[in-house]
């Protein structure tokens, strides 16, 4: 079990970094509230109404969720995703920024682009950078781009 995992690695006095998709904030509030966990990055993979297409799974609510305990909460963390311009546009990443905004997130919103060449579960175009000559920040939210 992930819990008793991380509990091992605090007792030996390693801090934490947990990676996820927020699809088990029961798990996600369990490691806060036990102080388990020192920063978490969590992938933002899409709007709600694109979320069950691009994930194929229809986990948004618990993506939102785990948004809102991380927001309540004293741990630090950043939201990211992996950007393909086949995939999200720059109008729906745009409005994937209001959201975050919407939910009360403040800090870095961090932007990975999609590694081309790589096998996917489906073939994809390449993706773009374009997006990147543009500052998308606002005052809450400050948008970095990662090569």
């Amino acid at each position: 079990k992930i819990i008793d995992f991380i509990k091992e690695i605090k007792a030996m006095g390693f801090a934490v970094k947990i990676d996820t998709n927020g699809s088990n904030p029961k798990i996600l509030n369990s490691l806060i509230r036990d102080q388990l966990i020192d920063y978490v990055a969590l992938d933002y993979k899409s709007l709600p109404h694109t979320f069950k297409h691009l994930t194929q799974s229809g986990l948004f609510s618990q993506f939102q969720e785990s948004l809102s305990l991380l927001i309540q909460s004293n741990i630090p963390f950043e939201v990211r995703t992996t950007f393909h311009s086949s995939l999200i546009t720059e109008s729906d990443f745009i409005q994937m920024i209001k959201y975050l905004e919407s939910q009360n997130f403040e800090g870095n919103y961090y932007v990975q682009h999609f590694m081309n060449n790589v096998p996917t579960l489906s073939n994809l175009d390449n993706s773009t950078k374009e997006i990147q000559l543009k500052d998308f920040s606002t005052p809450k939210i400050k948008v970095i781009f990662r090569d």
